[in-house]
């Protein structure tokens, strides 16, 4: 039998390495387990060798083994199982802060969105607050002419509208007639009547921002809104051409809503006050502008012209009244002439030079020549330059 074998006199005992392996393995119980069998073999193989027990337990050196059995398996299997429960709670702390770091992982990808949203709506409350002071500024004018060139430029710029037109209402209420445009591409009328279904027609009746019907020719404008004075008339129309589907949101349309509110209020300021110095632009009981102010409103439409592309005609004609008093003269003209010039033409004698001049936004030459004829006819001057 394999019991005969004397390994009790081994070095080392191979049973200190089986228990070893299994404390360290398995833990307390499982060491002590190891132990026991260690302990039964221990005493069946010194029996079958030496034929009984006497001398197992009262000699030293076979004693040993058993404190060394036991002592490594409480020992080492303690400092296992320790280890094993100091593993268990640790695998559980780290599988708890797996989960926070997992909950801290998906609050801070939302906190990290909302960063980016509080951003988004920092940036867009500063471009607003940019918007407002750009407006402001703009519009900011106690002259009408240099209102309309910038209503042009803030539409350009800030809705992104591709062409643009402004008409002035006549005195009369039926006539709409074209006072400044942009965009080269669009031809728009010089007059616009009320008599008939429009688009014109329906802000005019509506009072309001409205879109261009479907089916309409793309001359007309997308949007079109009124100018208001203090009673909610209406002072003239501004039109949107140009503008892409992303463009008309309801952004595009608050924004052009508030250019057509405070461009309304400067509109009304500035003409109230030219209304006063109407003495000191025209010669007595005329439409006849006196030379600085008529070179001021020149000066206006040479800037469209450049900026906007809008075409004007500067009629300039040499004149001499004789023995006429001037003052008789240029009401005798401005009789002439009246009914021929709209709201938005202006006419000026400069006594310096000795000419009429004559600024006609978007005129055609047609218009120009017969007022050049009738003024020649009259006083009998030479040609134009």
């Amino acid at each position: 039998m394999v019991y005969n074998v004397d390994w009790l006199n081994w070095s080392p005992n191979p049973f200190l390495f089986v228990i070893l392996y299994f404390s360290l393995r398995y833990g307390t119980r499982i060491g002590a387990a190891s132990a026991v069998g260690a302990s039964l073999l221990h005493i069946l193989t010194y029996h079958q060798i030496n034929g009984d027990l006497y001398g197992l337990f009262d000699r030293w050196d076979q004693a040993k083994w058993f404190v060394c059995y036991w002592g490594i398996a409480l020992f080492v299997g303690h400092v296992s199982s320790d280890l094993r429960f100091r593993y268990a709670i640790l695998a559980d702390e780290f599988e708890d802060n797996k989960q926070q770091l997992a909950k801290m992982d998906s609050s801070y990808h939302d906190l990290l969105f909302v960063k980016k949203a509080l951003e988004t709506k920092v940036v867009g409350a500063q471009e607003s607050m940019y918007t407002l002071y750009k407006i402001a500024k703009a519009l900011d004018s106690e002259d009408s002419e240099i209102i309309f060139t910038d209503a042009v430029r803030l539409c350009k710029d800030l809705i992104q509208a591709g062409s643009i037109v402004i008409y002035r209402m006549s005195p009369g209420g039926d006539v709409l007639r074209l006072k400044v445009y942009y965009g080269a591409e669009t031809h728009y009328p010089s007059t616009v009547f009320l008599d008939q279904p429009s688009l014109y027609y329906q802000v005019c009746t509506e009072k309001t921002i409205q879109m261009r019907p479907e089916g309409e020719s793309a001359d007309i404008p997308i949007l079109a809104g009124p100018l208001l004075d203090e009673n909610k008339q209406i002072i003239g129309i501004i039109g949107l051409n140009g503008l892409d589907f992303v463009a008309l949101n309801k952004h595009t349309i608050d924004l052009f809503r508030l250019i057509l509110t405070w461009m309304g209020e400067s509109c009304v300021k500035a003409f109230q006050k030219e209304q006063k110095l109407n003495e000191q632009r025209y010669f007595p009981n005329t439409r006849v502008m006196k030379p600085d102010y008529f070179y001021a409103k020149l000066n206006e439409e040479t800037i469209r012209a450049t900026d906007f592309a809008q075409n004007f005609l500067l009629l300039q004609i040499p004149i001499e009244f004789s023995q006429m008093d001037e003052t008789d003269a240029l009401i005798e003209i401005n009789g002439l002439t009246q009914q021929m010039l709209r709201d938005e033409d202006a006419m000026a004698y400069d006594s310096f030079r000795g000419e009429l001049l004559f600024l006609l936004p978007a005129t055609s030459p047609e218009l120009a020549s017969r007022i050049e004829d009738r003024i020649r006819d009259r006083f009998n001057r030479g040609a134009s330059e």
